[in-house]
């Protein structure tokens, strides 16, 4: 019977990333999808790339400016057909400038005779990341699938909605809003992968006294000690309000990690109850701590190198231009690790939350 099952999945995945390769392949060479600019494709013919200025600054940084000079025949709109010189400049960093390559496909618009590039065609990379993807899942979740990418779907338009929502109302209600999301998502998450019952409601509960009381407690913190060493002046936010939208980002940055943590732990304790009946509430809470201890490291070590690894180019940009290591951790490190520490702390509360609801709630004669 796994057998077939495994067969099922592999056959559907097949089909899956068969269909999403003919739709990429579709989008790679379809030149009438777009209307305000026009796609081109760079000719192999007369193409140059040559070094015609090398920069060094007062820290030693080197980088280069290069020429390209290549022709770029349109495939699409009125020019259809024509042949056009361009010449761009860009930096081997490509940090505000853009590389081209023989056979890229480009958008393009023409402008007194003359062609500009915009950028590369990119929209075929989604699809074929996306196919990928649904390629995996069907594997590894089988008809599970459709209920995790249908909750999916739903966390973006509700996320979409409340934002408009916010952005349209202009308010200072952030904080309200986006707890209103964490609510909103991990309902909709839960009730659609595992359905209504109480399994569904103690992860849920769990999962909400984790973020929340996380939440509480360090704002609390930051009240008592007057946000001191908070830089929002550091933010990307600053014109905004700087505090309101930290505060909102760490709630929606909480719960990914403690939904994850808290369905784990109700999960396991579940099972754990209907194959032995009889285990008592000390074994109970035991098995939940022991579940804490294996789960908590990774999840908290995770976070801090997905932090890390989104602040490491700025970091490296500041270090490079001798800025001081303590300026630096200022303006690049300390808001993002103030919300993994926050993050860290609704960890291992939910370690408590989901242990706590799974004896009231589950440890009785009438589980379901």
């Amino acid at each position: 019977m796994n057998f077939k099952i495994k067969n099922q999945r592999l056959i559907f995945a097949l089909i899956c990333l068969i269909l999403g390769g003919a739709i990429t392949c579709w989008t790679y060479f379809s030149t009438n999808i777009y209307h305000k600019e026009d796609i081109a494709v760079i000719m192999p013919d007369k193409f140059e790339d040559r070094l015609i200025h090398k920069d060094t600054d007062i820290y030693q940084n080197k980088d280069q400016t290069r020429q390209q000079t290549f022709y770029i025949k349109m495939l699409s709109g009125k020019h259809k057909g024509r042949v056009y010189k361009v010449i761009n400049h860009y930096y081997p960093s490509q940090l505000t400038t853009q590389k081209y390559r023989i056979h890229n496909r480009v958008l393009a618009k023409i402008s007194k005779n003359k062609a500009v590039v915009l950028s590369p065609k990119r929209d075929w990379i989604p699809i074929m990341v996306l196919t990928i993807t649904l390629s995996l899942m069907i594997i590894l979740a089988g008809k599970h699938t459709i209920a995790l990418l249908i909750s999916m779907i739903l966390s973006w338009a509700i996320f979409f909605g409340l934002m408009f929502w916010d952005l349209k109302t202009n308010s200072n209600l952030s904080i309200l809003i986006y707890g209103l999301a964490d609510i909103i998502f991990s309902f909709i998450c839960l009730i659609i992968v595992q359905g209504y019952n109480k399994k569904m409601l103690v992860t849920w509960l769990a999962t909400l006294i984790g973020i929340f009381s996380s939440f509480i407690l360090c704002y609390l913190i930051m009240q008592l000690t007057g946000n001191t060493q908070m830089r929002y002046d550091t933010s990307d936010f600053i014109t905004q309000d700087p505090q309101g939208i930290f505060l909102a980002q760490t709630l929606l940055g909480i719960l990914g990690a403690v939904l994850d943590e808290a369905t784990d732990i109700v999960s396991s304790l579940h099972e754990l109850i209907i194959h032995k009946p009889n285990i008592t509430k000390q074994e109970l809470i035991n098995s939940g701590r022991n579940m804490g201890k294996e789960i908590t490291g990774p999840l908290i070590n995770v976070l801090l190198l997905i932090f890390i690894a989104s602040a490491l180019p700025e970091t490296i940009l500041y270090l490079r231009d001798n800025a001081g290591l303590g300026n630096t951790f200022n303006y690049t490190l300390a808001i993002g690790l103030t919300q993994s520490v926050i993050s860290g702390i609704g960890i291992v509360l939910t370690v408590v939350s989901a242990t706590g609801a799974s004896l009231l709630f589950l440890k009785q004669k009438d589980r379901s």
